[in-house]
């Protein structure tokens, strides 16, 4: 059995797990490899694994009726992703998750790691850390697309998530924020040519 890694212990102690409990709580991990493109949770499943990024990136999308997909989120190195709500955890997902390149996972059942952070005392407030994140994002986000036209939402992007920009596939980044593949090409191009 390999070793959690060390970003994962420091996310579970700084959720205020220590002794048995942070030891319990690592014991439900284990490591998961998973391909570029490979689905990790399909729309419509129901999602039960808690899931660290050791190494990668995650996306969260959306398939439409007529199978077109829009990214709603990525996940890189230092992420921990769960299903937040009851209703996440219950009901069949809205969303689906894919690996965007070469992905090492740390992943656990999330009923069981849910139960050990809540007789510890650290669910709550690591849901609410994570319910915080999120909720920001989602404003931040809302106000890009709704404020800011193309150029500056990739300008945005790029300053917000430089460690994301030059990973992602242009497809995939255009659909996150809200482009074509050809605008965001152009856009690229334009910087490029002005030395940005």
């Amino acid at each position: 059995m390999n070793a959690a890694p060390v970003p994962l212990n420091d996310l579970l102690v700084g959720a205020g797990l220590k002794g048995a409990a942070l030891e319990q709580a690592l014991s439900l991990f284990c490591v998961r490899r998973v391909d570029k493109g490979e689905l990790v949770l399909c729309q419509g499943e129901r999602w039960a694994e808690a899931m660290f990024v050791e190494r990668g990136i995650l996306r969260m999308y959306f398939v439409d009726r007529d199978g077109n997909e829009f990214n709603k989120n990525f996940h890189a190195e230092g992420a921990l992703i769960c299903a937040l709500t009851e209703a996440m955890a219950e009901q069949p997902s809205l969303f689906g998750i894919a690996a965007v390149e070469a992905t090492r996972l740390w992943v656990a059942p999330a009923d069981r790691l849910r139960a050990v952070l809540d007789a510890a005392g650290t669910w709550v407030p690591l849901r609410a850390r994570l319910l915080e994140g999120l909720v920001t994002h989602k404003l931040q986000r809302e106000h890009d697309l709704l404020a800011l036209d193309g150029a500056q939402r990739y300008a945005q992007f790029c300053a917000t998530h430089p460690q994301l920009a030059n990973r992602l596939p242009l497809a995939q980044l255009a659909t996150y924020l809200g482009l074509t593949n050809v605008s965001l090409s152009r856009i690229r191009r334009k910087l490029r040519e002005a030395g940005g």
